[in-house]
């Protein structure tokens, strides 16, 4: 049995993760990726994922480690600056996706993606999309190394240009190198 388990976020967990993606902000900064350098997340949003029981995160035994929020549809992802979606069926979006600082290094990222997939399939989803910042790397070569398709890009209203990707659960795609 796996001793990392995915659970829905308690408003008792709101802090801690506020306080983790602060840290992850300071690391993205020195990727000089942009990426979550504005307003988001902010306290409100995570506020809302929790109370939408929209925001998860990955347990090591009983101690979070990092999370995510999982949304059934984002807007901007309706209309693509460029590239095209691999389908139009239902799917599932991840927001949000961190490693707290202290446990990063540890290849944890997989742990939670893995464990994400598994909760949506768990769900008869089938597609996960999400977006990231050209040059958050750490995050583009996570999603290559677990078969994500980068298919375009996207203007997300709080964020700017963000590259998006799709991945078929249950296909395999071949990486493009």
């Amino acid at each position: 049995m796996s001793k990392y388990l995915l659970r829905a976020a308690k408003p008792s967990h709101q802090e801690w993760i506020l306080r983790q993606i602060d840290g992850c902000r300071q690391l993205m900064a020195s990727h000089k990726s942009g990426q979550w350098q504005g307003k988001e997340p902010s306290f409100a949003t995570i506020e809302e994922d929790i109370h939408h029981q929209r925001f998860y995160l990955l347990f090591e035994d009983d101690q979070p480690c990092g999370g995510a929020a999982l949304m059934s549809h984002e807007p901007a992802y309706d209309s693509l600056l460029e590239g095209e979606w691999l389908n139009q069926e239902p799917y599932m979006v991840i927001h949000r996706f961190f490693i707290a600082p202290p446990f990063q290094g540890r290849h944890l990222s997989k742990v939670l993606l893995e464990q994400i997939e598994r909760h949506i399939l768990n769900h008869q989803v089938h597609n996960v999309r999400l977006d990231t910042h050209a040059l958050n790397q750490p995050m583009r070569g996570l999603l290559a190394r677990l078969q994500y398709r980068q298919v375009g890009k996207a203007w997300l209203a709080n964020a700017g240009e963000r590259l998006v990707y799709h991945k078929v659960l249950g296909e395999k795609h071949e990486t493009k190198k």
